[in-house]
């Protein structure tokens, strides 16, 4: 296992948009952090839905976008992924410069002076613990791999080279150095990632397995502390006055609750109980426009919800099988239906918007998908065929299938129903499912204690490579257990070369091996948002990749 931004397949819906937020790369309110010349609430705070309880917040260990958003606002990394004239922008944050070598394969980032929580100084110590930490493998560290991109970083985590080999030092205790394996074309694009964030030593090693578990187990170094920490109920951050950018920050407060249920969220919302949420039923968005009182913002998510295999499995070992289920799924339907249009149907892997320098992938690519379905007309008949492979009935009538989910509310059990009769009609089959909350469903998936699940992904930076890496069999997150030499090397190669038309050629092949050739996943939506923000909400970022960042914002109006 290693990392990603993995989510329920509830993102898609819209309980996850109202509280990731992550998106179009919009922004609400005036342009950047300066408040001096506006009017503002006298009580600063604001009502999010953070939508799931996270599985941890140990930056090493959190896979889940819960838990990502949540250290976005409580510590400082290297940079900071913000918003200028509605694009994305790497700006300055724990690091206050930075410079490179010629080729790029040398970095050196300047520190600012900057304190933890407890007052202690945050120095470039912190950071070369912090990634030797996620690359040992004694920790099993799910982000581990977004660090191959650094000397010795894939060797340290296979246990094949010692710690003190990393290409990281401290030239000072401000000044810290980075040299890399090759030229990566997207590493800077990663220096804000969770992966980059500082950790104390002392602090880790003091609450051993129960750090990031609960609050008073951290330090934090970002614009907010943790307060309290309700489990699976509500989490409340508090702005720092530790922070070195302290004058910036408005808010005092961020509310982040847990709904889980759609309903309660939209009734949340149109309340006041919360000051943002995404809305997808088209009752709900006719009610909530009615009332003028919001910004709506509208969109592709650099995402993608799937369906996936477990290649251990003894049905779904064979690719005719595989390939069967997902042309069997009715996409068009399915996002209409389930997704009441809030996502576009997927026949390829990487989503609109992600781009290769500045190419867009998708409008460069096949849709490997539809390649598949017009070569094999009749799902069934593949589904058959598969089995016989297999030594089993060739009757698909005959064949049960458990499908996990990762939720048990009744989003989840429309979703299953749905499948149910879908499946039923496109491949004969009588498909079952298990409903398990997300930790749990994250274990079992990891375990290889499933036959099939849905879930969704959201991109972690604007490359290609951060919907490929999932799958690289030394690395894998996304809990397939295939490999694929071939894969393997497309998509590792694509990581170090600078070309832009060899890796988009790479991306291709490696696109067409992991949905056509060995159909180790079928996607099946790319989310799109519909986010209604209260109007007295200002300077609201949501930047295409990252997560919501409420450093800047604050509130004007609210009593209103």
């Amino acid at each position: 296992m290693k990392r990603k931004k993995l989510i329920s397949c509830i993102l898609a819906a819209s309980l996850l948009a109202s509280s990731s937020l992550v998106g179009c790369g919009q922004k609400t309110g005036d342009k950047g952090g300066d408040t001096s010349a506006a009017k503002v609430d006298k009580e600063q705070y604001i009502n999010c839905n953070l939508g799931a309880e996270p599985k941890t917040l140990d930056p090493s260990k959190g896979t889940d976008i819960y838990a990502a958003w949540i250290l976005a606002e409580t510590m400082e990394g290297l940079t900071r992924l913000e918003q200028e004239d509605g694009k994305d922008v790497v700006k300055a944050a724990g690091a206050e410069k930075w410079e490179h070598n010629e080729d790029g394969t040398v970095w050196k980032f300047y520190l600012r002076d900057y304190n933890w929580s407890d007052g202690k100084k945050v120095t470039a110590e912190d950071f070369i613990y912090s990634v030797k930490r996620t690359l040992d493998p004694k920790t099993g560290a799910p982000y581990a791999n977004l660090l191959y991109v650094i000397k010795n970083g894939a060797a340290i985590n296979e246990g094949k080279a010692p710690l003190d080999s990393l290409g990281m030092k401290a030239l000072d205790e401000k000044t810290l150095e980075i040299t890399l394996e090759s030229p990566c074309p997207y590493f800077f694009q990663i220096t804000y990632n969770k992966t980059f964030v500082p950790q104390r030593k002392d602090i880790v090693e003091k609450y051993g397995d129960k750090y990031g578990a609960e609050p008073d187990t951290m330090v934090y170094c970002g614009p907010f502390n943790i307060k309290s920490w309700t489990h699976n109920s509500e989490m409340v951050l508090e702005k720092s006055d530790k922070y070195w950018d302290k004058k910036s920050v408005k808010l005092e407060k961020v509310n982040m609750k847990i709904i889980k249920d759609e309903s309660a969220a939209y009734n949340s919302l149109y309340s006041g109980s919360l000051d943002l949420g995404g809305v997808s039923k088209k009752e709900w968005i006719e009610k909530f426009d009615k009332t003028g009182k919001f910004n709506n913002l509208q969109g592709y998510k650099p995402g993608a919800s799937y369906i996936f295999f477990n290649t251990k499995d003894k049905l779904f070992k064979n690719a005719n099988v595989r390939k069967a289920f997902s042309i069997g799924v009715t996409r068009d339907d399915l996002c209409d239906v389930i997704f009441k249009g809030r996502q576009k149907p997927a026949y390829g892997w990487v989503p609109p918007t992600v781009l290769v320098n500045d190419k867009e992938f998708r409008a460069e690519a096949d849709e490997p998908i539809k390649n598949l379905i017009k070569e094999n007309q009749d799902p069934k008949e593949l589904l058959s065929k598969g089995l016989k492979e297999l030594g089993m009935d060739p009757d698909p009538s005959k064949l049960t299938v458990t499908f996990l989910q990762a939720g048990t509310d009744q989003w989840f059990r429309t979703y299953a129903e749905y499948l149910q009769e879908m499946y039923k009609k496109t491949l004969g089959i009588t498909l079952k499912t298990e409903y398990v909350e997300w930790p749990v469903f994250q274990k079992k998936t990891d375990e290889g204690k499933f036959e099939l699940a849905s879930m969704s992904m959201s991109g972690d930076y604007n490359d290609p490579n951060t919907f490929f890496d999932g799958f690289i069999s030394a690395t894998a997150y996304v809990p397939t257990f295939w490999k694929n030499e071939e894969y393997d090397k497309l998509t590792t190669e694509a990581q170090n070369i600078m070309d832009v038309a060899k890796r988009l050629d790479n991306y291709k092949k490696a696109e067409k091996i992991l949905l056509y050739d060995d159909a180790v996943i079928a996607p099946t939506g790319f989310p799109t948002r519909n986010t209604y923000v209260y109007k007295y909400v200002k300077n609201l970022m949501t930047p295409l990749f990252g997560t919501t960042e409420l450093k800047y914002t604050y509130t004007d109006g609210r009593s209103k």
